[in-house]
């Protein structure tokens, strides 16, 4: 576990580089912007009909005119605009992080590599096809066990558990083909994923805990609700910060394996020619 926890330290001294920022501030203000505008054109053209929607469907609900029911019914419209907003929330994280999935894997792996290492050769034995098929395929898995997961919740948060061991999983099988898409062949990565598989988990599982700390966030904006504005911005921050964070952390072990690999490769040759001689 040692090269795990080297991957995550070179991960860390990295996040900080002007370079690398960048990969999280644009991403996340680009989807900020998208959501903006998409957002002000619903409200924009649909503003009316959902005001006279939700006033009818009040209507239709009242409880009278005691505090106690008029406390209700600010309840109801409360939470259905905390819904709007947290499910707003949500388009711009999962925008900004499919941003970096398609055009900032390819820029960490290029900085990790020139950082530590230079000299490892960039064989491309693996197609942008190849990624996307496999980050659709584990999406879709993560989805359905996310999904059929969620009733665990009930006994005793064992739905957080199992949850946390599908994110680990997702987080291994998409980020590990992705930072070696480029400097590996085909055989390495099926190798290197091979041998490695446990360790690759436990990373995935390392950055999955870390996680929880925006998920306190968006906890604490179903609380303050006037907060919620803010909440969003640091929320979207911190998800692309996080989902760097593992982008990095996973090309520096990834390529770190590759190097190691090669390296034992290359000894074995000049052992077998030796005896050859």
């Amino acid at each position: 576990m040692d090269k795990v926890a080297q991957a995550l330290s070179r991960a860390a001294l990295m996040m900080f580089t002007p370079r690398v920022w960048g990969l999280v501030w644009r991403p996340a203000l680009l989807a900020l912007l998208a959501w903006a505008v998409i957002g002000g054109g619903i409200w924009w053209g649909f503003g009316e009909d959902l005001f006279a929607w939700m006033t009818a469907a009040q209507n239709r609900w009242a409880l009278g005119d005691s505090w106690t029911a008029q406390a209700l019914n600010w309840a109801m419209q409360g939470g259905f605009w905390l819904g709007v907003g947290l499910l707003w929330i949500l388009m711009v994280v999962l925008s900004s992080m499919l941003l970096i999935s398609v055009f900032g894997m390819s820029h960490i792996n290029h900085a990790v590599a020139e950082r530590f290492f230079p000299a490892l050769e960039a064989k491309g034995g693996l197609t942008t096809w190849q990624s996307i098929k496999n980050t659709t395929a584990w999406t879709f898995w993560f989805a359905f066990f996310w999904i059929i997961s969620t009733p665990a919740y009930l006994l005793a948060g064992l739905g957080a558990i199992i949850q946390t061991g599908v994110m680990a999983r997702y987080n291994q099988k998409v980020f590990a083909l992705d930072a070696l898409a480029e400097h590996a062949d085909a055989h390495e990565y099926a190798v290197i994923t091979q041998q490695r598989n446990g360790a690759l988990f436990v990373l995935g599982l390392v950055i999955t805990l870390m996680g929880a700390l925006p998920t306190f966030v968006w906890m604490g904006s179903i609380i303050g609700v006037v907060l919620l504005p803010l909440t969003a911005v640091f929320s979207v921050l911190t998800f692309t910060a996080l989902f760097t964070f593992c982008g990095l952390a996973y090309s520096c072990y990834c390529l770190q394996a590759l190097h190691d690999y090669r390296a034992v490769q290359h000894e074995l040759l000049l052992q077998s020619a030796l005896k050859d001689n």
